[in-house]
């Protein structure tokens, strides 16, 4: 009941509190090309998907024409009811057809990317999205070494959120060292999908053998 409880916390949050992972956040935002932050004064997003296409490697790659200028290309993918930041790259920024490709993590199961430009008025402009089946095994996980470490059976992007909703951890690994984290149960975005874990309260958690505290109750004796 109580972990029920917690998922559908966890639910109403995400659905009203989208979330970004920005380039320093995660290991999975690449931003290629020199002058990342070139500016974008009076440049419009004026792009024109060609070709748009995703490899079994986890390659995006696509062509464009018609750039009125130099502006980061943004590559999103759909993970858990929300549109991710998950790859950069500049644009040549000429009209004439430029080819892109970026390399790209795959959930097990359906992918689905969009690529976005946003010019100097603010404005975003969007590719149509296209989607990628992945025959990937699908990833497991289970809290092990006396409670201190969460692993995954492969690679994957995660999320993990505290008890109260907030982003603890994001990134991209087999493994999340969660020996810092407080006594509770927390909500894990994982291979886009929702699972979670408890964190105990462990005790002398740098030795060898950690303790994991549990609720002691003294009966007093009678006199």
């Amino acid at each position: 009941m109580k972990r029920a409880l917690y998922i559908l916390s966890f639910l109403a949050f995400v659905f009203l509190h989208p979330f970004t992972i920005s380039a320093g956040e995660d290991k999975n935002v690449r931003i290629e090309g020199k002058g990342s932050d070139a500016k974008a004064e009076k440049i419009l997003a004026t792009f024109e998907i060609q070709t748009f296409k995703i490899s079994k490697d986890g390659m995006v790659s696509w062509t464009s024409k018609n750039e009125s200028g130099s502006l980061p290309y943004i590559v999103e993918q759909f993970i858990f009811d929300k549109w991710v930041t998950v790859a950069k790259i500049n644009g040549v920024g000429s009209p004439t057809p430029n080819s892109y490709s970026v390399p790209v993590i795959l959930n097990s199961g359906e992918n689905k990317f969009r690529i976005k430009q946003k010019g100097y008025d603010k404005m975003s402009k969007f590719s149509d999205a296209i989607m990628f089946y992945s025959k990937k095994e699908a990833v497991t996980y289970a809290v092990k070494n006396k409670n201190l470490l969460l692993e995954f059976s492969s690679d994957t992007y995660f999320i993990v959120y505290n008890p109260y909703g907030a982003i603890v951890k994001q990134g991209y690994g087999n493994s999340i060292n969660i020996s810092e984290y407080a006594k509770g149960y927390y909500c894990l975005v994982y291979d886009n999908k929702l699972g979670g874990f408890e964190k105990k309260k462990v005790l002398f958690k740098n030795s060898f053998c950690p303790i994991v505290v549990t609720p002691i109750h003294v009966s007093k004796k009678k006199r």
